[in-house]
């Protein structure tokens, strides 16, 4: 089955053009706020920042996993990171730094923010998600479209990466004693990225004695 099937293939293609719009205009908009706060500060806190667009066969899969049935409103409506960036930092301080010039720019709107931080998933997935309303002119009209922007450390971005992997690997439900394990090294993750700020304050507070 695919979208062909179920819907008109120029609004397929017009949604996907629209978000091929929002992915330019958000990497556009991010790297220059980012500029901005470097030049104001004298510092970068991004490490490196990835962006996609999820494919039509991922939302259609996703969209059947949450029992929706395969439709474009469906798609606009319960697909929410159709548009997805990926901000790595350095530390810990400078995820929520990006978090704040993120939320104090005029650029875009804020829909919703998860800080898994603060809060980790059962999992021990660890990151700052915010989706954001985009804004692109269509047709000489203004329309609002949904993106996801995760925001995290070099330490948490390894071990999210690596947990996907290792989890793809389980055509089912993955073993308890893997997902334990992985528990526990998103653990020692978190304490490495604590002492890693902590090492970093102090080092920034000793050149400034």
């Amino acid at each position: 089955m695919s979208y062909n099937v179920l819907a008109d293939k120029d609004k397929i293609s017009e949604l996907i053009l629209k978000y091929n719009l929002a992915l330019d205009l958000l990497e556009t908009q991010l790297n220059m706020i980012i500029k901005e706060f470097e030049f104001k500060n004298k510092y970068n806190p991004v490490e490196h920042i990835k962006s996609r667009l999820k494919s039509e066969s991922s939302a259609l899969e996703k969209l059947e996993k949450k029992g929706y049935d395969i439709t474009i409103e469906n798609l606009k409506n319960h697909i929410h990171d159709m548009v997805g960036i990926r901000i790595v930092c350095s530390f810990i301080s400078d995820v929520y730094d990006i978090v704040n010039i993120i939320k104090n720019s005029k650029q875009f709107k804020i829909k919703s923010e998860k800080d898994y931080i603060e809060n980790p998933k059962d999992t021990g997935y660890i990151s700052y998600h915010m989706i954001v309303l985009v804004p692109i002119y269509f047709n000489d009209n203004i329309e609002y479209i949904e993106a996801e922007i995760q925001i995290r450390t070099i330490a948490m971005d390894f071990w999210a990466s690596l947990d996907h992997k290792i989890q793809y690997k389980f055509p089912e439900e993955t073993p308890k004693s893997v997902k334990e394990e992985l528990y526990d090294c998103s653990l020692v993750i978190q304490a490495l990225d604590r002492k890693m700020y902590q090492l970093n304050e102090n080092v920034k507070n000793s050149n400034n004695l």
